[in-house]
């Protein structure tokens, strides 16, 4: 399983997250990218949870580490749609300026969300 997070939190405590120092949407094209040039496939919908793209500002998404033959077009075209979805919410409603102390419980929701899915399909890759 490969993970795709901009989440510190996640970060310091998963193995195998490729972290990606940037926005939820930097996330969003990174997964993108790897279905696309790596044949990956998703474990996870890269909209779960309640929090819309407006909402939060980390995002978490579990891959496949396998590279499959060809392009999982279903992958694909969720990932498309999360990103459409994104630029929806962001154009609609820009995302506020957040103190740390709400960034930081905005990276322990997304963490607690992504143990929830580790724990959900039964691996542990906690360091």
């Amino acid at each position: 399983m490969i993970i795709v997070s901009n989440n510190p939190k996640v970060n310091e405590n998963f193995e195998n997250v490729k972290f990606i120092a940037g926005s939820y949407e930097d996330v969003l094209i990174e997964v993108k990218r790897l279905i696309i040039d790596d044949h990956l496939r998703l474990l996870t919908h890269p909209l779960s949870s309640s929090l819309k793209p407006n909402e939060t500002y980390y995002r978490t998404i579990f891959l496949n580490e396998t590279h499959f033959p060809e392009i999982d077009l279903e992958s694909l075209e969720y990932m498309e749609e999360a990103i459409e979805v994104y630029n929806k919410f962001i154009k609609s409603k820009q995302r506020p300026t957040w103190v740390a102390s709400v960034l930081a419980d905005f990276a322990t929701v997304d963490y607690f969300i992504a143990q929830s899915t580790f724990e959900r399909i039964g691996y542990n890759f906690q360091k």
